[in-house]
């Protein structure tokens, strides 16, 4: 049986697949656990509450492969402490500031192609693990 969809001069291959013998590498950082100045309402000014943030930066082609050398890495202890600073440097409004602030601090880094992040707030409502957002960007 011929397959439906099979790649071909007849039907290319979507763009987010990567071409043969090419590849994709992400640096991770899950669930870093910080105290936030954030949030619109008047309670939850002048306090911080516990949040969680998550991401994934995918790595520009020529950056996969940094052999030993920790300086062509985009090291993931970096992108923590970025996270820590942007978090810790002023109240956020709301999480989707806060996202693409961090977002717009990682593409300071040229090697970063693609940048997810979850942020969760984790006691903004009782009867809730955590309420949040998610935020993408790409170049």
């Amino acid at each position: 049986m011929k397959p439906i969809f099979a790649p071909g001069a007849d039907h290319p291959a979507p763009a987010s697949v990567p071409a043969a013998g090419t590849e994709r590498l992400s640096v991770r950082v899950e669930g870093l656990r910080l105290d936030a100045e954030v949030g619109v309402y008047a309670s939850e000014r002048g306090r911080k509450q516990p949040i969680t943030v998550s991401l994934e930066a995918e790595v520009a082609s020529e950056a996969v492969h940094p052999g030993a050398d920790l300086g062509h890495a985009v090291n993931y202890a970096a992108l923590a402490e970025t996270v820590r600073q942007v978090v810790g440097r002023q109240h956020h409004e709301l999480l989707e500031d806060l996202a693409q602030n961090l977002a717009d601090r990682m593409f300071a880094d040229p090697r970063i192609v693609r940048i997810a992040l979850k942020i969760d707030k984790l006691t903004a409502l009782d009867d809730a693990a955590s309420v949040g957002v998610s935020y993408e960007r790409w170049r």
